[in-house]
């Protein structure tokens, strides 16, 4: 259980995952030695997963983001592992949700247009176990966040 401390340990390292032990222990009125400890621990329990750079993909020619809807006539297991695995080797999906319901997955693909989309398609449409249910296209983001609310 995530006591005040680690909340606010979490809360800043999402803000500033470059911020320092000193910074944050400054910013909590502590010393450093309990709030290291505690961070390590926090990656040890992996609450905390990882430290990342967040890119513009408009600025790395990657401005399209399509949600891509894919259902599985045939679901079994066999089919779901190796759809999962499949899609776990593609840069172009930044997320994957498993659903219940008519569509079976959505993913979160990103390329630097249409076309880009139309050629990832092509390669979804070799995977004989799910077919392309429906796409949408992202005209523009209002919200993106990382920073998950406790």
């Amino acid at each position: 259980m995530l006591d005040t401390i680690d909340q606010q340990i979490i809360k800043l390292l999402q803000l500033n995952g470059k911020a320092t032990i000193k910074e944050i222990a400054n910013k909590l009125n502590l010393t450093t030695s309990p709030v290291f400890e505690r961070i390590k621990r926090l990656e040890k329990e992996q609450i905390i997963k990882g430290y990342t750079a967040l890119i513009d993909p408009k600025k790395v020619d990657k401005g399209q983001i399509v949600f891509c809807n894919v259902s599985m006539p045939n679901y079994t297991a066999k089919n779901i592992k190796e759809f999962e695995n499949k899609v776990g080797l593609m840069p172009e999906v930044l997320e994957c949700y498993h659903f219940a319901g008519v569509v079976d997955y959505q993913m979160k693909v990103l390329v630097k247009d249409i076309d880009a989309y139309n050629t990832f398609l092509q390669k979804i449409s070799l995977l004989p176990m799910v077919r392309v249910h429906s796409s949408v296209v992202v005209l523009r983001e209002i919200k993106h966040t990382t920073i998950v609310p406790h």
